[in-house]
C-alpha cells in the first residue's frame, strides 16, 4: 500500500514538471513573437551624412558686380591722381580693369591701348569720355568706374599751432583752413592769427603765397579758405 501511494506521487510531480516546462515555452514563444513586432514597426535610425559645405570658388569681379562692389562716389568728387579705380563696360568683362591713376592724370585702358586722362573729371564726366572711346569697338557701350581707393590727400601745418605736422583731407570732402588749424590743435596763444600763410603749388610750377586773417574768419566776416592737396599752412610768432 505504501509503495502504491509513493509511485502515485512520483507521477503527479513528473506531470507538474511536464505542464511547468510547457507553459515556460509558450511564454518565451509570446515574448519573441512580440519582440518581432516592435523591431518591424521601428525601424533602426538611418544613419545621418555629414554634407561638408564646398568653399566658394573666387572669381574675377564683373562689371555687373562693380556698382555694389564699392561705395557710390558723390557726383560732386572729382577723380585726382593716385585713385584706385575699376573701370569696364557692362557684358564685356575682358574691359574691366583695376588701376591706379598716373601721376599726370592719365589712366592705361589696355582693351583700347592708349591713355585716358580722366584726373580733374567727376565720375560721369569720366564715363562719358570713355564711352565714346569705347563706341568704337562696341554699340552703345555702358561704362561704368568705380572708385576701389581714394588716393590719400594732406596738407601741411607748422609754426605756433598745437600739433605740427600732416593733415589728412578726408575723401570726398573739402578741408577748410579752420578745420584744418583746430585738427592741428589750434592756434598758440603765441602765434600770429591775422597772417596765416598758405604756400600753394600751381599746375605751372610756381609757387602761390596766399595770406588769411583768421580773426575774420573767425568773426564770419570772411568765408573760410578751403585747403587743396599739398598746401604748406605756417603760423608765425605774433612778436615779431
Amino acid at each position: 500500500m505504501l509503495d502504491c501511494s509513493i509511485l502515485f506521487f512520483r507521477r503527479c510531480t513528473a506531470l507538474t514538471c511536464v505542464f511547468g516546462i510547457t507553459a515556460s515555452i509558450f511564454t518565451l514563444s509570446a515574448e519573441t513573437l512580440e519582440l518581432g513586432r516592435v523591431s518591424k514597426s521601428n525601424p533602426p535610425d538611418a544613419v545621418s551624412e555629414t554634407v561638408v559645405p564646398t568653399a566658394p570658388v573666387n572669381k574675377p569681379a564683373s562689371v555687373d558686380e562693380i556698382k555694389s562692389d564699392t561705395v557710390a562716389a558723390k557726383t560732386s568728387y572729382r577723380l585726382r591722381a593716385r585713385d584706385f579705380i575699376r573701370v569696364g563696360v557692362i557684358n564685356e568683362n575682358d574691359t574691366v580693369i583695376e588701376r591706379r591713376i598716373n601721376p599726370d592724370g592719365t589712366i592705361d585702358i589696355p582693351f583700347l591701348k592708349q591713355l585716358v586722362p580722366v584726373a580733374g573729371l567727376t565720375i560721369t564726366e569720366a564715363q562719358d569720355l570713355l564711352t565714346k572711346r569705347f563706341s568704337r569697338y562696341f554699340k552703345q557701350p555702358q561704362v561704368v568706374i568705380a572708385i576701389v581707393a581714394y588716393a590719400e590727400r594732406r596738407v601741411y601745418i607748422s609754426g605756433y599751432v598745437g600739433r605740427a605736422g600732416p593733415v589728412t583731407i578726408p575723401p570726398e570732402e573739402n578741408l577748410t583752413l579752420g578745420k584744418a588749424l583746430s585738427m592741428a590743435g589750434g592756434i598758440l596763444a603765441r602765434g600770429r592769427r591775422s597772417d596765416v600763410a598758405i604756400k600753394r603749388l600751381k599746375p605751372d610750377g610756381e609757387i602761390e603765397l596766399i595770406l588769411k586773417d583768421m580773426r575774420k574768419i573767425d568773426s564770419g566776416d570772411e568765408p573760410d579758405f578751403i585747403l587743396q592737396d599739398e598746401d604748406a599752412i605756417y603760423v608765425e610768432d605774433s612778436r615779431f
